[in-house]
């Protein structure tokens, strides 16, 4: 759907007791509207590859005939919103690409500038533009463009799906109207949609949009969500500023002291058992696991469990007397579970924080700031030390120079909220230049910073940018996060 600026979108779940000739309709227009957004996204990549700024809409009339113009005018938005979310992501790898290498400050400057415009492919014969077109290649390599082939979902706007009040019918509150490949003979489609839609149609000043999201799944067939609306919200002007630090044992830890889902990790534990006895079982049977029913059940319980737990949680916090929060780049692995278990609460983590963040911050009016990360669960808030070996366990932070003793994954959370402070958050230097400035800083803070409290020795010229380079960046522990 496309955003407008100060303007909310909500997503309601809905089902529809279609009979089967409606159902065959549907089922006959997914595989024609994946052709179409491959299509449209083959336009797309080829303005934006070519340096060329991409317009806000794509005409179609030119397009072939196997959709309606109203049906293409959806299809290029779809594509275009995928394109869009490709680039945010890109934009973030760019960034911490620059951050990471040894180029020169000017060159910093120059290639921030294109990234946030997003001209990597820009024509231009200057270095900081060929270095831009080397460093998008190579990500280009890692995520290429969105596959719309793979598509499940139709986004449908106001032009092909509108949502009427039944005004007659006893049994349904909402009937769509949607086109279909039968042109001219659009079929209507019940909707028994989420009870809290009419409370904040009602309630929460939303107003109901022209626009149906069709998605469907080999374990659930056609779902659909119809769209609302609703003015942003004002920011908030007081309450606290907290720090939130990401985790799997915590799941969330505040920097106002908090440790927040705390039985995830237990019940992430038990699944993962589940789903390695079940990867073995398919493996011996030759059964590619996304062909297996109890593999995607699995995989979709563990997803809805992560998600719920975090929105729950996010939800409590957004009802509190708080007007900002400063997160960091998001990463749930741990050490304790399997790479396939960390691959698959990773992703589900990620999508459903930022979407619940985005809703705080829309909705709420809660300010959410970011920062980098970069050695927070190793500095020492009181007195500034940056070491490894702070970090004496996954649950204790102890400062080998001042003796600062606190729960690690707080310490992290206090340190995320005090970096809000630094310049962008620090967002756009990289690690190695933040070692250095916080042992410089620590340097200048304490009288004998060559000492520490168990008394080992630390080179003085570790505080210099040129022994940060040798300093060892030591990799903590397994279950530990090496920020």
């Amino acid at each position: 759907m496309p955003s407008k600026r100060n303007v909310s979108y909500h997503a309601y779940n809905a089902a529809s007791p279609m009979n089967n000739r409606k159902l065959a309709e549907f089922d006959c227009l997914l595989p024609v509207w994946r052709r179409g957004l491959v299509f449209a996204m083959g336009g797309w990549t080829r303005v934006l590859t070519s340096g060329g700024e991409l317009p806000r809409w794509m005409d179609t009339k030119s397009f072939p005939g196997w959709l309606s113009k109203r049906q293409w005018d959806s299809v290029t938005r779809q594509a275009k919103g995928a394109l869009d979310s490709w680039m945010e992501l890109r934009e973030t790898e760019f960034r911490r690409v620059v951050n990471g290498s040894s180029l020169s400050p000017d060159m910093k400057r120059e290639l921030y500038d294109i990234n946030r415009r997003h001209e990597w492919w820009k024509p231009e014969d200057d270095e900081a533009h060929r270095m831009a077109r080397r460093i998008i290649k190579h990500l280009r390599k890692q995520v290429p463009f969105p596959r719309m082939g793979r598509c499940r979902t139709m986004s449908m706007d106001g032009k092909i799906a509108r949502v009427e009040d039944a005004m007659n019918a006893v049994h349904y509150r909402w009937w769509v109207t949607v086109s279909t490949l039968d042109r001219g003979r659009p079929i209507r489609i019940p909707i028994i949609a989420d009870p809290r839609l009419e409370e904040n149609l009602a309630v929460n000043n939303e107003t109901l949009a022209n626009h149906l999201q069709a998605t469907h799944t080999p374990e659930e067939g056609w779902t659909f969500h119809v769209m609302t609306t609703s003015p942003k919200a004002t920011p908030r002007r007081t309450g606290e500023i907290i720090g939130v630090d990401w985790g799997v044992q915590s799941l969330f830890a505040t920097s106002d002291g908090r440790l927040l889902g705390l039985g995830l990790y237990a019940w992430l534990s038990e699944r993962d058992v589940e789903l390695e006895t079940l990867t073995k079982e398919l493996n011996r049977s030759h059964i590619p696991c996304r062909e297996s029913k109890r593999y995607r059940r699995l995989n979709k319980r563990i997803r809805d469990h992560v998600t719920n737990e975090t929105n729950r949680l996010l939800n409590r916090l957004g009802e509190q007397d708080i007007k900002e929060i400063v997160v960091e780049e998001l990463d749930f692995r741990h050490g304790g579970l399997t790479r396939r278990m960390n691959r698959i609460v990773s992703r589900a983590g990620r999508n459903a924080v930022k979407r619940k963040l985005q809703d705080l911050q829309d909705n709420k009016g809660v300010t959410v700031t970011k920062v980098n990360p970069a050695y927070t669960s190793q500095e020492c808030p009181n007195c500034g030390c940056t070491d490894p070996r702070n970090r004496k366990t996954r649950d204790l932070f102890r400062c080998i120079c001042c003796g600062y003793t606190l729960h690690a994954d707080i310490n992290a959370s206090r340190n995320i909220r005090a970096r809000r402070s630094r310049r962008d958050g620090w967002r756009f230097i990289g690690r190695k230049q933040i070692l250095a400035t916080l042992r410089n800083e620590h340097g200048e803070r304490c009288s004998r910073p060559d000492h520490h409290r168990d008394g080992r020795h630390v080179a003085k010229s570790a505080t210099t940018p040129r022994n940060a380079k040798t300093s060892p960046e030591v990799k903590a522990p397994n279950g530990i996060k090496n920020h």
